[in-house]
């Protein structure tokens, strides 16, 4: 897809085609920039990549559609609906999770019966559940409206009403796991209110309790599915990149980011080709970025931020396409250890394999008929791994992965699942650093440790250059689908001088200027 400029239409070069290059893309092609979106792979969506196999279908990485109402802002801000582009399931149950207690623990996020589960489980649970979520829903409001919308400290945010009205919901314990565990003694149920930390990319031992404010997430807004995969999300942004235009290079590396006078001016394109542009955006891997596309002098991190940084672990993701049904799975699946700090000390502590591992597996053919052939089942699994400079080997990783589809098979008590594998596909820690440039074959970017959080997280303008930012996992706000389209959004925020400490307000999204179109 080619295009000519404009004379006076600013030009803007997105390095990668992940979810939040696609953002990215799609809101600078909005507000009238000439964008040139360049993705190394043969396909957009990064790690939210899609394959098919002998008639089975998978998402490749991310699998639970979460904060719909940063979805629905964000399409809002182009002048579309989310409704427009795929359709959403609110899935029931939410998720199941099995582990060594007699009976799968079914979570519907529906408070009423979810209280009931955790009470039957341990008196008194109930309404604690409830407490914990409506206290979850506070600290959840109150960062939407004040913290996850910024990239720079803003101290009034601090003091606005709501925040003082909502410090009693802040937890006064340092960890998740303390905060959990000084509310709910059974095991499962501890492990139910701490599992969403590895999707932050960090240990429930390491994770700010802050973050006790995901059970909003999983027992208040819900969990969806966009029918047809979570690929569709990535088709709705082609095709709006399309409607505006923008240039879409695949199969196309960058290898060096052109800078003059304190700006960016450009790229190198590996078969030397150089692209000029008035605004440079990188939504590849931070580390890639600033230690291999920057020159020194512009770069913001020094090398000893990665010699403390934290990466978030690696994973196994393993794809299954099973002959027969397996209905004694849900949409989405928790398999929990007993030995649960072990668990993380394996991962993020002792550097080894975990053995046995607590996984997640998708099985979305549950719910949409058109993902595995008539009667099949299709799985996605994956085992978070240690992040290391030195990745698995392919027999290694083979020998792991029969090992966890052994310990799968036992725990959802299916003892023929290995003979029943018509599909089985891996991609693990080297496939990260190899496909993604990831850092030490990290699967999601930067953990959420206390370092690594709000303020203390890469931010998305650069501090050397004045027309070039970064975007995606590993900056501000943080990991997953959600947080990387508002981390697109903070580019637009500052280039149209936004300061304010919120979601990006749709009217002045509309009318305001972009800095460089002025």
């Amino acid at each position: 897809m080619t295009t000519k400029h404009h004379v006076d239409q600013p030009t803007a070069i997105v390095i990668g085609g992940g979810i939040a290059g696609l953002a990215t893309a799609t809101l600078l092609g909005h507000k009238g920039y000439d964008v040139t979106l360049i993705e190394q792979g043969n396909m957009l969506g990064g790690r939210a990549g899609w394959l098919t196999v002998n008639g089975f279908s998978f998402d490749t990485g991310p699998s639970w559609y979460l904060m719909p109402d940063v979805f629905e802002h964000f399409f809002q801000l182009l002048g579309r609906k989310v409704g427009d582009y795929f359709d959403l399931e609110r899935l029931d149950p939410a998720y199941r999770v099995f582990s060594d207690e007699a009976s799968p623990v079914t979570i519907h996020a529906d408070l009423d019966r979810d209280a009931a589960t955790f009470e039957k489980m341990e008196p008194g649970a109930g309404d604690k559940l409830k407490e914990h979520v409506a206290r979850a829903g506070k600290i959840y409001q109150m960062a939407t409206r004040h913290f996850l919308y910024m990239d720079k400290l803003i101290l009034k945010s601090f003091v606005a009403p709501d925040v003082l009205a909502s410090l009693g919901a802040v937890p006064k314990t340092a960890r998740l796991n303390s905060y959990i565990e000084q509310r709910f003694q059974h095991p499962l149920l501890r492990q139910i209110l701490q599992y969403y930390s590895v999707f932050l990319g960090v240990s429930p031992y390491d994770a700010p309790s802050l973050y006790a404010l995901m059970s909003h997430l999983d027992f208040n807004q819900g969990v969806y599915y966009p029918k047809g995969g979570m690929y569709q999300i990535i088709r709705a942004f082609e095709r709006i990149l399309q409607e505006q235009s923008v240039q879409i290079q695949l199969n196309t590396t960058v290898t060096k980011i052109l800078s003059q006078d304190g700006r960016a001016t450009g790229v190198v394109l590996a078969d030397k080709t150089t692209i000029k542009a008035d605004l440079v955006v990188s939504a590849a891997d931070l580390h890639h970025t600033e230690q291999n596309l920057l020159d020194a002098s512009d770069r913001s991190l020094p090398k000893t931020f990665w010699d403390h940084a934290k990466p978030s672990p690696s994973a196994l993701l393993m794809y299954l396409g099973v002959k027969g049904r397996l209905p004694q799975l849900a949409h989405h699946n928790l398999i929990f250890t007993e030995n649960w700090h072990r668990n993380f000390d394996d991962i993020f502590v002792r550097n080894r394999l975990p053995q046995p591992a607590s996984m997640y597996v998708s099985a979305t053919s549950i719910t949409d008929p058109t993902v595995a052939p008539s009667g099949d089942e299709n799985l996605f699994v994956l085992v978070p791994l240690p992040a290391s400079d030195e990745p698995l080997s392919q027999a290694a990783q083979a020998a792991a992965a029969t090992g966890y589809i052994a310990q799968l098979a036992t725990a959802i008590k299916a003892p023929d699942l290995a003979e029943r594998l018509l599909v089985k596909q891996f991609f693990g820690p080297a496939d990260f650093a190899q496909r993604f440039n990831a850092w030490r074959g990290n699967a999601l970017g930067l953990g959420h440790s206390w370092g690594q959080s709000a303020w203390f997280r890469p931010a998305v303008k650069s501090r050397k250059l004045s027309n070039f930012y970064t975007v995606g996992a590993n900056s501000r706000p943080g990991v997953g689908l959600p947080m990387c389209l508002i981390s697109a959004q903070l580019v637009l925020k500052d280039l149209l001088d936004d300061s304010s400490d919120g979601p990006t307000d749709i009217v002045v999204f509309q009318t305001a200027k972009p800095r460089a179109a002025r």
